[in-house]
């Protein structure tokens, strides 16, 4: 029996509304915020509580929709006011569980592998991590995923016909399938008060990712600046305490034989 039995996502944007349907194909009452009426009718079609609300929207319905055990916040602003203002009433809702799916934009380059005991940069995403963890109100997990990938998103698209500096840096990336899983994990494991970094095995160079990307789509490879040597937007992530702490097998850990799925 699932020790928690409701869910609210926040919001169900191209993670979002994929996550929600998996988590009501395994049994939980969920609830979605969207911005987009289309998508809200979309979400109640397929069974989920479904709310047009926007972040900043601290009403009634707001209220009726943090009306659950756990909360996925998954936005892409980056207000930290915005956050600010929600967090009294994220602090009077039932909610007992909070995870926060943030980014591995939070660590600096490094020359050496970047882990979570990594140096951190002045990512905003840095802020609203420890405005929402170590709160007394609720439990937080934060998921900081590296570059999301999966359904429409295909990399082939990122850099299609760009010029591109650092055709040698490695790439950071994570299919969305794996995205799901972690977080239904999360749940089943009971796994709060921890920070997670989320990246695939694998991290194939710029170049070699991105040219066989835009081959599998057909659309034209990024111009690599060959000529410029630096590294300076130079980290790889590693996953180690993901694999260790959840035992956790990834569905797509190699980036390169993922592009052949898409």
């Amino acid at each position: 029996m699932q020790e928690f039995n409701s869910i609210s996502i926040l919001s169900c944007g191209w993670l979002g509304e994929s996550l929600s349907l998996n988590l009501l194909g395994k049994g939980f009452k969920v609830k979605g915020a969207t911005t987009n009426l289309d998508k809200k009718e979309r979400l109640l079609k397929h069974g989920i509580e479904a709310y047009q609300l926007r972040f900043e929207d601290l009403n009634e319905d707001m209220k009726s929709f943090l009306n659950s055990d756990i909360l996925v916040l998954n936005l892409t602003i980056k207000d930290i006011e915005l956050y600010r203002q929600f967090l009294p009433v994220l602090e009077k809702s039932p909610i007992k569980k909070l995870i926060l799916v943030s980014s591995t934009g939070v660590y600096k380059n490094s020359a050496k592998p970047v882990d979570e005991n990594s140096d951190l940069s002045e990512s905003p995403w840095v802020e609203i991590e420890n405005l929402l963890k170590d709160n007394a109100n609720y439990q937080t997990t934060v998921l900081r995923f590296s570059g999301l990938f999966g359904g429409n998103r295909k990399p082939g698209n990122f850099l299609s016909g760009k010029k591109v500096k650092n055709a040698d840096a490695p790439v950071n990336l994570i299919h969305r399938d794996d995205c799901i899983k972690i977080i239904n994990e999360i749940i089943v494991q009971n796994m709060w008060n921890e920070v997670f970094s989320c990246t695939a095995d694998t991290h194939p160079s710029k170049k070699e990712f991105y040219s066989k990307a835009a081959d599998v789509i057909g659309v034209e490879r990024p111009i690599f600046d060959e000529e410029e040597g630096s590294h300076s937007s130079f980290k790889l992530i590693t996953n180690d305490k993901l694999k260790r702490r959840l035992n956790y097998e990834f569905i797509h850990p190699d980036l390169m034989k993922a592009l052949e799925l898409l």
